[in-house]
Parts: structure tokens; C-alpha cells; sequence
């Protein structure tokens, strides 16, 4: 049986203003556009492929290759600092700043906060700043991801990625500021170790980890936030909750997974055991018939699995925000569209073209959506 799979890169500028009648449910009411001949390959021209170079000292992976998106990142950090001011006041950022720097010093894996002095070394920014980016992805994402298997034994992993909401509001562009900043520092990284590319991956400039990755000829991975982020998990690790604990961010284990496992079945292993910072939807797939599953995570444990199995009828997973067996926010039901989206294109034609459809169909593309991918 052939298995193919494409991950993470491909993508698009999209949450456009679509130009069709408004239906009677509004402008928002869901809309599949399966069969309108949406794809194009050609976008996944439009991010950037980048060399992490794994032999190297940690310090000098990044430095070379971030240093020219310094000005994008810094417009990152400047709107999530805009947007705790305009909520708080003046008196939070200089403690998150404060929080970060000894985040940095004490409490990051020592591999990651010499990758950090290295980024901060290429861009001029401050060592608080870049692992304030590296925390706050944690909390913040909203997303689709979907594992399909079509007729012929083909596997394709896909994702949108919703990322920005509520941080001013950008008039001109209408979108939102962060969203459009961070289409800027997005990037697509091939990670190499003794000469040859182990595993892709995509991410934000300034980041550590990945959004989306492939372990070549093994597996693929995407991870979701949950909707209601574990701050209390970030102040106990903060305050010392955690000591003497092998803890994890989501991004970081998207990426030490790719380092470490071989296989799927390696893979979900790693995944469902450790301990992180905050609960999550890990999207997994294989190479092989079957080979998709959710992994619903706290912080400890799993709470389930949703498994890929095409001989019951189940040939695709999809997840959103929302644990699988809670009922999503009304106003942002995005599982219920997408899997209407995903009977309508039916197991038989499941392929690049009609995933991206499936991710281009309200309600899940949206004004946060900002990429697209494969």
C-alpha cells in the first residue's frame, strides 16, 4: 500500500473578505468551498526555507539565520506589549520582563536559553523578550488540524493556524495587528544533523520550537491550544511548582519529539508521557494504513485518545480547540463545519487540493487565520 505524506509546507495569505451574497445567517454563517479550485502550490513559495544546522553550538543555530527578521520580531513583541498596556496598564510589562529574564537564567533547559542569547545576539533583542515569545505561544493559538487517508492509502496531514485574535484591531488591512505581524516572521526550517535533513518543521522566527513538522519517512505533527489556557501552570513553574521536574513546552516537544523519535508508534509514546507546561491536542500522523490519532493532554496525563480508523468509517481526524468531547463555543464552532466540509469531500478525494479546501471554507478560515499548511 503507497503512504504519502505532506505536512507544513505549504501556504497562504488568506482570512479574506469572501465577495459571495450574504446568506440569511450572515456574513459568518459556515460555507464549505469544496470544488472551487482554491489550491495553488505556488504559495508555498511565499515563506521562506531556512538551515538549523543541529552540529553547531547552540548559540550559533539561529544566530545567522534570524538576524534579518529582528525588525519583524521586535513588531511581534511591541504589539503584545501594546496590547498588556492598553488591558493593564504600565506596570505589567516591566514584570513580565522582569519574569522572563529569570525564566532565562534559572529555569530554561540550557540548550534553548543559549539558542535565545544567540537570536538575541544577531537582533538586538532583549534575552526577556525572546523567551517572552517563546512562552506566550503557549497560551495563545487557535487552530484546525486534520489527518485524512484517502481511498488509495495516501496519508495527508493538514493545518490552519489562527494565531492574533483580539490584539488591535489593524483598520486598514482589517485584521488583526498581531496576525499581520506575525505572517511576517513566519518560517519553514530544515533541521540537519551530520549533513542530512532529519526532520521540517514550521515556526515563528524568534521561536524555538515548531508549529507543524515532519520526521522524514515517519511522521508528521501539528499541535492546538486549548481554548482556556493553564496560566496557573506558568505561575507555579514561575514560583518554583515544578522543581526538579523534566517539564516541557508544547512548541519545544513538537520539536525534541522530531530529535528523538523514529517512528509513529515512538512518537505517541513520547508525546503521551511527558509533563508540559499546558494542555493540548496533539495531531499525529504516519506512514502507514491508519496511522492518525488525537492526543488530548493536561498537563500530566492523557485524558484521550482519538484514534484513525478507516474500516469503521473514520478516515480522518480533525480538531480544533476543544476537547472531543465538549461542545465548542457557539460563536466559535469550527468542528462542526469542518466535519460537514470533510463528508462532503469525501474519503475518495482526499488529497492536497481537497484538504485545502476543507481549510478554506468557513467557518474554519477566519480573520485570525493566517497560513495554510501541508
Amino acid at each position: 500500500m503507497q503512504l504519502f505524506i505532506t505536512v507544513g509546507l505549504t501556504t497562504l495569505f488568506s482570512c479574506l473578505l469572501f465577495a459571495d451574497a450574504t446568506p440569511p445567517e450572515g456574513i459568518y454563517a459556515p460555507k464549505c468551498r469544496v470544488g472551487e479550485g482554491l489550491y495553488d502550490p505556488a504559495q508555498a513559495a511565499v515563506v521562506p526555507w531556512l538551515t538549523v544546522d543541529l552540529d553547531l553550538p547552540p548559540e550559533q543555530r539561529y544566530r545567522e539565520i534570524y538576524g534579518p527578521f529582528g525588525a519583524g520580531m521586535k513588531e511581534v513583541i511591541d504589539t503584545i506589549k501594546m496590547m498588556g498596556t492598553i488591558v493593564t496598564g504600565d506596570w505589567l510589562i516591566p514584570l513580565i520582563e522582569h519574569l522572563m529574564q529569570y525564566a532565562h537564567d534559572e529555569l530554561f533547559p540550557s540548550k534553548y536559553a543559549k539558542e535565545i542569547d544567540g537570536i538575541a545576539e544577531a537582533t538586538g533583542l532583549s534575552v526577556a523578550d525572546l523567551s517572552m515569545m517563546n512562552i506566550y505561544y503557549e497560551l495563545s493559538r487557535f487552530c484546525t488540524s486534520i489527518v485524512a487517508e484517502n481511498t488509495n492509502g495516501q496519508v495527508f496531514h493538514a493545518r490552519n493556524l489562527d494565531f492574533g485574535q483580539l490584539f488591535v484591531w489593524d483598520i486598514e488591512k482589517k485584521s488583526w495587528h498581531l496576525t499581520e505581524a506575525l505572517k511576517k516572521i513566519t518560517v519553514n526550517l530544515n533541521f540537519v544533523k551530520d549533513g542530512k535533513v532529519i526532520f521540517k518543521g514550521t515556526t515563528f522566527a524568534g521561536h524555538l520550537g515548531i508549529i507543524t513538522g515532519m520526521k522524514m519517512d515517519q511522521f508528521t505533527l501539528s499541535m492546538n491550544a486549548k481554548v482556556k489556557p493553564d496560566i496557573g501552570n506558568v505561575i507555579k513553574w514561575l514560583t518554583g511548582g515544578y522543581n526538579g521536574t523534566d517539564i516541557h513546552f508544547g512548541m519545544w516537544a513538537e520539536r525534541e519529539v522530531m530529535e528523538k523519535a523514529n517512528s509513529f508508534q515512538e512518537a505517541k509514546e513520547f508525546l503521551s508521557d511527558i509533563v508540559q507546561l499546558a494542555g493540548c491536542y496533539y495531531i499525529l500522523g504516519g506512514k502507514n494504513h491508519n496511522e492518525g490519532v488525537i492526543i488530548v493532554r493536561n498537563e500530566t496525563d492523557v485524558l484521550d485518545y482519538v484514534e484513525m480508523n478507516t474500516e469503521s468509517g473514520k478516515w480522518y481526524v480533525l480538531q480544533t480547540n476543544y476537547d472531543p468531547d465538549q461542545e465548542p463555543l457557539f460563536i466559535d464552532d469550527r468542528r462542526t463545519p469542518g466535519n460537514k466540509c470533510m463528508m462532503a469531500l469525501g474519503q475518495s478525494n482526499v488529497s492536497a487540493s481537497g484538504i485545502y479546501e476543507v481549510l478554506s471554507s468557513k467557518t474554519t478560515l477566519n480573520k485570525v487565520c493566517f497560513r495554510i499548511f501541508y
